[in-house]
């Protein structure tokens, strides 16, 4: 839990990686190593977890069809028209210990995964359409994350203006498994609960500027949880805002 900021952050950079590609003022539709580097920050949902700003730098590649950043990678084997397939391979770093929170004493150690799935996007003319799915392939949690994600970018002058909504669903194994008390765990301050599903909504927007080596963005969303976490005693909060500040260019 305690690397979410992190990558959530490398995350936004993977997938805005070809923005730093098809902006570059020197380099157009280049390809290769990426550089860049960020600031994070993202309220906590559980009990007794500080809030946390992370700086780091970044590395990365973009190539015309693969993107990898550190443990992302995202491979597009469909292209047509405004149409484009995807398969995406994420880690996910929900995990936690009990020594990350006095609250989580006593409890059982909830792994960090790994994700794999695909993503449909459709952008016609400014608006971006995405659905995707990613399932747990090493079987920790054994859930699944269905999301659907429309956005419309406007500009003034160089700078991009980009309001976005998504609708995601973590199914019952998912919420279970980080959200869950299980029966040998539950205490008088901290019951057993079993995770359900839960959709969730995030609005956000993004603010994306060109620069002669490559792109500057910011990224400000807030995403309000579904009772199938909220409910969980580990959870303080139904909503999370986060904000993030990075720099991507071409080596």
């Amino acid at each position: 839990m305690k690397y979410i900021l992190l990558l959530s952050l490398l995350s936004y950079q993977v997938t805005h990686a070809n923005e730093a590609n098809e902006t570059s003022n020197q380099r157009p539709q280049a390809t290769g190593f990426i550089y860049g580097a960020g600031v994070a920050y993202q309220q906590q949902l559980y009990k007794g977890f500080d809030q946390r700003t992370i700086a780091l730098p970044l590395i990365g590649y973009v190539g015309e069809n693969l993107n990898v950043f550190g443990p992302f990678v995202s491979y597009s084997f469909y292209k047509k028209d405004d149409w484009k397939v995807d398969v995406n391979l994420s880690p996910r770093f929900s995990g936690y210990e009990a020594s990350d929170s006095p609250f989580f004493e006593g409890m059982s150690e909830r792994k960090d995964s790994l994700d794999a799935g695909f993503s449909l996007n459709y952008s016609p003319a400014n608006w971006t359409l995405k659905f995707s799915t990613l399932s747990d392939v090493l079987s920790k949690s054994k859930g699944n994350e269905f999301s659907f994600m429309v956005a419309n970018k406007h500009k003034i002058g160089l700078l991009s203006i980009e309001p976005s909504v998504t609708i995601s669903q973590f199914d019952n194994d998912l919420s279970d498994y980080y959200f869950g008390v299980l029966q040998n765990e539950a205490t008088d301050s901290r019951s057993y609960y079993e995770g359900t599903s839960s959709v969730n909504k995030t609005v956000g927007v993004a603010f994306t500027h060109p620069l002669p080596i490559g792109l500057l963005r910011l990224d400000v969303s807030n995403t309000w949880y579904g009772s199938g976490i909220t409910d969980s005693p580990l959870v303080d909060s139904d909503k999370s805002f986060s904000t993030r500040l990075f720099f991507i260019g071409f080596f």
